[in-house]
């Protein structure tokens, strides 16, 4: 075996926690089966990480299920993206929440980081960075910790069209996994992590008007050890729930600088021999990883990639934000297709949404962290790495079923039919520079050192 799990510890800031029980949930119904179990029975606090909620039935269940549990003295915490849930009318529910004595932030704030103009820039460049920043920084992980041994953990948020899936056609092909045991520890502790910092930034921001730039750059990083023992009645001891070892990664771009599960995905298909199984509901790998998937192909490995077709995809936010999704990924196709990386599209009327990963039958990954530029670069992310053969196993019999109700890309069908634009004849961005320089391939680290790259914040 060419993956030594040790080696991502440092890339990550992570440690392999064994002692773990897991449960894979390939399906919404599934998933939402476990989190009105957790939430109904939790007993101190709730913990909820999530991109969006949507306005229906389920997060109306949702709301009545957390405020009972704030009656009863329950601690609620929720991070969310800010900006996303304006889209979703969710705003309402939130102050809702907000009244009852749940803590709400929103990470990315529409009104946040306008003013004052910095002097080293002047006023419409500032205004310009702001607003590509909006648009591609995002807080995009999705899990819940339960009185701080329990977690669901994956790619789905709140609303019906996660709830049903596996039940009514219209409803997404997803996935979330159910843990207990020590790797809750570390999910717990970067929940915590998170609203310690993300609190500080709205007592900041309360005061004093600056750029999250430039707060993280002002802040000094938290003292883990004063951390745990502020918070040490959320960090129960976690006994062994079971016999896997399980990896959790936290990716924060903005927050930290750091860019550790690219890192890993990059690792991982370095070192693969003989198959990738990889799904998102958009492919649109940046030029990096798409080079690092033509190797791994030179190299004799398959790589399986499962995306949306244009149909599908059209059951996707404002239909598809109103077909640009999938005219975006087909312009990663051609380069793809031509490396000999195979594509296959969804064919059913629910999304694809699923992001699982999975390296040689033997390394799976379950989160949030998507096949393209915006979980690569700018987009908060959670994800677990699981070493253990039977869930391997799982996740790989779930591909084999998710292939069946897809169509092979075809480039010399399809050909006539892709846009005259090659996403990989764009120029690079600012943020390839985060990629560590050791990993980067020779032609892209001489157009990055000549300065052929697009930026944002410089």
């Amino acid at each position: 075996m060419s993956h030594r799990p040790e080696a991502l510890d440092e890339l990550t800031n992570s440690t392999i926690r064994s002692g773990n029980s897991i449960r894979f949930l390939p399906s919404g119904a599934e998933s939402f089966e476990v989190r009105w179990r957790l939430l109904d029975e939790a007993k101190h606090s709730i913990h909820i990480a999530t991109f969006s909620m949507m306005k229906d039935e389920t997060t109306e269940r949702m709301e009545k299920v957390l405020h009972q549990k704030l009656k009863e003295g329950v601690e609620v915490r929720i991070i969310l993206d800010e900006i996303v849930n304006r889209t979703t009318f969710a705003g309402p529910m939130i102050k809702r929440l907000r009244d009852a004595g749940a803590y709400v932030h929103g990470y990315n704030g529409l009104f946040e980081e306008w003013l004052p103009f910095p002097k080293h820039t002047g006023p419409l460049k500032h205004v310009m960075q702001g607003i590509k920043l909006k648009l591609k920084r995002h807080y995009h992980e999705k899990y819940m910790v339960v009185d701080g041994t329990e977690v669901v953990l994956g790619g789905i948020n709140w609303g019906d069209k996660y709830a049903y899936g596996g039940v009514k056609s219209f409803a997404w092909r997803d996935t979330d996994v159910y843990l207990r045991g020590p790797v809750v520890h570390d999910i717990q502790m970067q929940f915590l992590k998170d609203f310690t910092r993300y609190k500080e930034w709205d007592q900041r921001t309360a005061s004093q008007a600056m750029t999250y730039p430039e707060f993280v750059k002002l802040q000094t990083p938290p003292d883990l050890t004063k951390l745990a023992q502020q918070y040490a009645p959320h960090l129960p001891e976690q006994a062994n729930a079971g016999s896997v070892d399980v990896r959790y990664v936290a990716h924060k771009p903005y927050d930290d600088n750091d860019l550790p599960l690219t890192h890993a995905f990059l690792t991982l298909i370095k070192n693969a021999e003989k198959s990738i199984y990889w799904g998102c509901h958009g492919i649109r790998p940046p030029r990096i990883v798409a080079e690092y998937l033509a190797d791994a192909v030179a190299r004799g490995v398959e790589v399986h990639l499962i995306t949306n077709s244009q149909y599908s995809s059209q059951s996707l936010m404002v239909k598809g934000l109103l077909g640009w999704m999938y005219k975006e990924c087909t312009k990663h196709y051609r380069g793809l297709l031509e490396s000999g990386v195979k594509i296959y599209e969804w064919q059913l009327e629910g999304a694809f949404h699923s992001k699982n990963f999975l390296v040689d039958e033997q390394i799976a990954s379950v989160g949030s962290y998507n096949i393209a530029r915006g979980s690569t670069y700018h987009h908060s992310e959670s994800n677990i790495f699981v070493y253990d053969d039977e869930f391997a196993q799982q996740v790989k019999q779930q591909f084999d079923d998710d292939i069946t109700h897809c169509k092979l890309v075809n480039l010399d069908q399809i050909a006539p039919r892709l846009p005259k634009e090659d996403a990989y004849s764009r120029p690079l961005h600012e943020r390839d520079l985060m990629i560590r320089k050791e990993m980067v391939p020779e032609g892209i680290q001489k157009e990055l050192d000549q300065g052929t790259y697009k930026r944002i914040l410089t």
